[in-house]
């Protein structure tokens, strides 16, 4: 009985040990997978509770030619359909030509849609097209916040008003006075949201609002969790994290890459109207480029970092090669870092949104830094001095 005790010891110590060795490396995990839900969560609340970002993305939708094409084509679509064209241009013609006006109308409209598109391309119009996106949006995030009054005139609906638009096509083509009066109060309107879908909204957008802090926190937590319990084998866990977090950068990249020719499949099975999707996609989803390009930039560093700090020959090399620098002129090797990571700034996506993290990757670069100088200096110091090999 007396020899099973330090068994049973052992064993017990054994046991308290263990999970040290695959806890670790389930909270990397476990972050990894949080991670790519926070980096979509954040990239939906960029570009749909964004004003300043849905309108710059709608501006460029419009400068892309398959989408003005396409938006062309619904125009003079809703032209036709609301005002009676034949009859307007009956009015124009001579007394011996006016039995010519159906077919002349109907002739004309694939010519208006050519017209149209370069009306589109216009300053002036595409101005009329960003305000009218930056109102929709506008009364939508007014009435997410409760702001129900904004939207009596369209009966509760989030709709884009393209009503001006059709107006400028139409007296592009000479359409004017009672004609125009034709136009039906919900002529080039577009309903994005019905006022039965809003309180789901409603209530989606405030978890979503409150997830895009709380997932970025709880990934750094469970990054930092996971570090701290990997005793001894805390670089192994910290390169780990980099590569968890290079890998999600990049599978939000390839999602971001492929899903598109899936959703216009999806959407539409109209051949003409393929491009017009894939370009909207593009547009809409750069957001989610930046944020996995931003993501990939980090995990980058992450990587970086725990290989200049571990064992392998390159690393130690690289140190000792520092050491004088690090030990003598700790000014530099603090300007070098800002100016690398003035680089990241400058060269990366310029959301504004971006600042933020970023400021947490500095904060990180900076202590990282001050770790690596005196661990060097500890590991390489001057002559004379006793080194002391870390462990």
């Amino acid at each position: 009985m007396a020899e099973s005790a330090p068994v049973a010891a052992e064993a017990h110590s054994h046991s308290r040990l263990a999970w040290r060795s695959w806890v670790p490396w389930t909270l990397v995990v476990l972050a990894a997978v949080i991670g790519l839900a926070a980096a979509l969560n954040v990239w939906v609340k960029r570009q749909a509770l964004s004003t300043d970002n849905w309108t710059n993305s709608s501006t460029q939708l419009l400068q892309n030619d398959q989408i003005r094409g396409a938006l062309s084509v619904y125009l003079v679509n809703q032209l036709y359909t609301n005002v009676d064209v034949p009859a307007a241009l009956e009015q124009r013609l001579p007394p011996q030509a006016k039995g010519l006006a159906a077919p002349i109308a109907g002739a004309l409209e694939g010519a208006a849609v050519q017209a149209t598109d370069a009306v589109l391309a216009r300053p002036r119009v595409q101005e009329l097209w960003k305000q009218a996106n930056r109102r929709a949006h506008k009364a939508f995030i007014a009435l997410l916040d409760g702001k129900h009054e904004l939207l009596v005139s369209t009966n509760g609906n989030v709709v884009l008003d393209l009503r001006p638009l059709v107006k400028q096509v139409a007296q592009q083509f000479g359409l004017s006075g009672d004609r125009l009066k034709q136009l039906p109060p919900d002529a080039g309107q577009i309903v994005i949201m019905k006022s039965s879908q809003l309180d789901t909204a409603r209530r989606s957008v405030k978890v979503l609002r409150v997830l895009s802090y709380f997932l970025l926190f709880l990934v750094l937590a469970l990054f930092a969790a996971a570090v701290y319990l990997a005793r001894g084998r805390r670089l192994r866990l910290l390169m780990g994290c980099g590569i968890s977090v290079l890998l999600v950068g990049l599978l939000i990249l390839v999602v971001r890459r492929y899903a598109g020719g899936y959703l216009v499949d999806a959407l539409t099975k109209n051949a003409d109207s393929k491009d017009a999707v894939k370009a909207t996609w593009a547009i809409e989803t750069n957001l989610l480029r930046n944020v996995g390009i931003n993501t990939v930039v980090y995990g980058i560093g992450i990587i970086f970092a725990a290989w200049i700090a571990g064992a392998s020959r390159a690393a130690t090399w690289c140190r000792r090669k520092l050491a004088p620098t690090m030990r003598d002129h700790p000014v530099i090797v603090y300007g070098a870092v800002a100016l690398a990571l003035f680089i990241v700034l400058i060269t990366g996506p310029t959301d504004a949104q971006r600042i933020f993290p970023l400021l947490i990757l500095f904060g990180f670069a900076f202590a990282g830094t001050e770790v690596l100088r005196r661990r060097t200096e500890r590991e390489f110091p001057a002559a004379g001095q006793p080194s002391v090999r870390a462990g």
